[in-house]
This record gives structure tokens, sequence and C-alpha cells, in this order.
């Protein structure tokens, strides 16, 4: 006697019909609950436009500049970072119409200057300019 031979079954598969919708939900899902952090950068208070010139005495002004080195110099002087703050606390006690001037070599590495404006703002200078020195 001959023995019939059964049809073999298929090998079983995993549906993929709803792999586009878990896709899509878990793609949702992510972005509702992503919190994007965002950069404030340096909250400086900058004149608005059309304003005026003020003219403003060579003593009311404590200038630091940086150069291309690195090197922070004062009054003709090389001046140690962390000696910025203790220099402006002092001239601030002695002048309180003084302005601290941060001039940058466009040479100068922006770090440099921020590091300059970090230290006059935590000596708490109200009133802080900022220029690119033209050489």
């Amino acid at each position: 006697m001959a023995r019939l031979k059964r049809p073999q079954a298929p090998p079983p598969e995993i549906s993929q019909a709803s792999t586009a919708d878990i896709a899509f939900l878990l793609l949702i899902f992510f972005i509702s609950t992503t919190v994007f952090e965002t950069e404030f950068g340096i909250p400086l208070l900058l004149p608005g436009l059309g304003g005026s010139v003020t003219k403003v005495k060579t003593e009311n002004v404590l200038t630091f500049k940086t150069d291309a080195t690195g090197a922070i110099v004062c009054e003709d002087a090389v001046v140690p970072l962390r000696q910025v703050r203790r220099m402006v606390e002092t001239e601030l006690q002695a002048n309180d119409n003084l302005i601290v001037a941060i001039e940058t070599s466009g040479e100068a590495a922006y770090e440099r200057m921020i590091d300059v404006l970090d230290e006059v703002k935590a000596a708490k200078a109200p009133r802080i300019s900022i220029k690119k020195s033209r050489r």
C-alpha cells in the first residue's frame, strides 16, 4: 500500500501589516515627549535703534584688551584672568560711574573675550561695553 504524502504547511509568518502603525505611534510618542534645550546666549542690554552717542570721561572707563596671544592688557600692563574681577571691584568702589570696556582683537580667541566678560559680570559691573579692535 502506498503512503499518501501530506502537504507541508507553510512556515508561520509574523504579520507586518501593523508595523507601520506601530512605528508611527512610537514616532509621535518620542516627538511629543522630547525636551529640547535652548541656549540663551549672553544676556546683554543693547542700545535701541537711533541712539545718541554720549561722551564719557576717560577716568570713568576701565579698558581690558585681549590680543591674539590670549593676553589680557589693562592700562598697558598684562593682567592674569583671575585678577580681572578684583580690579573691577576695586575700581567700582572708587568710581560709581565706571564703564568697563572689553576690546578684543580680531585674531583673539572668542573664549578669551567671554572669560573676561564673565569675570566683569561676576564683579557686578553695571555698565559694560564690548568692542572689536580695529587692528
